[in-house]
Formats: C-alpha cells, structure tokens, sequence
C-alpha cells in the first residue's frame, strides 16, 4: 500500500528580506499593488499603511503583515532615522488562484512571538547576505518557524465591498485578461454604462478597468518569469500585450524592476 501526502501550498515560491535606513522620513507608494507579500518589523521610529479599506498604525518594535496584491502607501518618520527590515514572500498558488498569504487582511501581527522579529529579521538578513546556501536554507527554516507560530493569529482577509457591477466587472477580468475585449465590451457584460462603470471603479477600487486588467496580466507574468526559460516576448504575446516594449514598461511601472531584473533577483535567491 503507498500513501502519498503533499503540501505545496505551503511551499514558498518567492522569499528575500531588505533593509532600510533613511534618515528622518520614509515613504512609499504601492497603489498599484504589491507583487510579493511584505511582513515588517520597525526598529527605529513609527508610521502608518494605508489601503484602499485599513489604515494601520506601527512603532518601533511591532510588525506589519501586507498581504500580496494590496494597494496601499506607508509613511513613517524617525528621529533621526527610519530602520525597518522586511521579508518578502509569495507561497505557491492555489487552484483558487490565491497562496496560502493572501487568505489573510494587511493588519499589525499581534501573535506572542511577534516581538522576535526585532532580532530574527536582522539575523535573516546576514544568513542570506553570505549567499551560503547553508545559510539560506538555515534562514528559511527560521522563518517558517516564525510564520508557524504567527499563522494562527492573523485575521482573515474580509472580501472587498463594492457593488454587483463591478464584483461581476471583477470576475470577468479575471476570467478574460488574456482576451482582447473593450471598456465597452466589459460594461454591456455588466449591464451598465461605460462611463457608470469607470465611475465605480475609480469610487470603489482607486484603478480603471483597463489598470485592472493590466495588473492581472503582470501577476500572471510573475509565474512565468519564474519559470525561468520563456522569453519576454513570449510571455508577452501569450498575455496579448500589443507588444513586448508596452509590457516591459508596465511590469516596471507595476513591480519597479524589468522583466529581466526580476528574473535575476528571483534565480539569485
């Protein structure tokens, strides 16, 4: 008898820490969505995150969980530096289409070992500095141990509220991002007008249809970047970008890398 057990969603598909010091003030703006899911811990100084639907405020010593694919921009500000570090991570997708880190709403981690970040997250950073892969899997399994023990405590995400035009402009998209249709196509399919339909868009998610549609697109992009062997201009075509050019300009405008930056930064983790 054999008996197979798996658990890849639990297996991460993108994990890197950065550390920050600026002096004074630190701003940043991701209303365009974040590719990757951050979780912070301030060392020096205080701010806020905000989102289209939470603001959270943060002082030194706690730790922010921003889940992937939020809009949102921070402010913080030190006297006389702003010192954080932040993890990024991505776990892989379900067939939902979601990891195991997007169930979960952007929120200050208040599980009992919330504090260790003051200490682990530096000690994550020198592990994987050394590009020893000893080191890195040591700074993974610490990790995992840490994400383990906070898990339980974060609050699950809540569904957006916005109105049965745009839930149904939503799952469209999201269905047809590769497909080559209209504003004006999408908004008879949502029994409204086009301009009613930017309208609640621009009220309810701060985008337009088309950003929207755009932001699916380069999501998609990051699974195939990570594969490692398709070509730009294949992972274009495939996601019906009028060209390679148009979609290396919005993935850099979206992630703040090229298509071939990211691939570097992904295959030196």
């Amino acid at each position: 008898m054999t008996k197979t057990i798996k658990c890849k969603d639990l297996c991460l598909s993108d994990f890197g820490i950065q550390r920050v010091v600026n002096e004074n003030h630190s701003a940043y703006d991701a209303s365009r969505g974040k590719q990757q899911t951050n979780i912070g811990v301030l060392l020096s100084g205080h701010g806020k995150v905000s989102s289209v639907f939470d603001t959270v405020a943060i002082g030194t010593g706690e730790v922010i969980f921003i889940p992937e694919g939020t809009r949102y921009r921070s402010s913080y500000e030190g006297a006389p530096d702003v010192i954080y570090y932040c993890v990024h991570i991505s776990f892989r997708k379900e067939k939902n289409g979601l990891g195991l880190d997007q169930r979960f709403r952007l929120q200050k981690l208040c599980s009992p070992n919330a504090g260790e970040a003051v200490a682990l997250f530096p000690a994550l950073f020198k592990l994987l500095e050394t590009g020893n892969n000893a080191d890195r899997f040591e700074a993974l399994a610490r990790f995992y141990r840490f994400f383990a023990e906070a898990l339980p405590y974060l609050s699950p995400a809540d569904k957006p509220a916005c109105s049965p035009a745009v839930a149904r402009a939503l799952a469209f998209i999201e269905e047809h991002y590769c497909e080559d249709y209209t504003t004006a196509d999408l908004a008879r399919e949502c029994l409204i007008s086009e301009s009613r339909l930017y309208h609640l868009f621009r009220d309810e998610l701060h985008t337009t249809p088309v950003d929207y549609k755009n932001e699916m697109k380069i999501i998609a992009s990051i699974d195939m970047i990570k594969s490692g062997y398709m070509p730009v201009e294949e992972i274009a075509g495939r996601l019906g970008f009028c060209s390679a050019a148009y979609f290396r300009r919005l993935f850099k405008e979206n992630t703040g890398m090229t298509p071939t930056e990211y691939r570097k930064r992904y295959d030196a983790l």
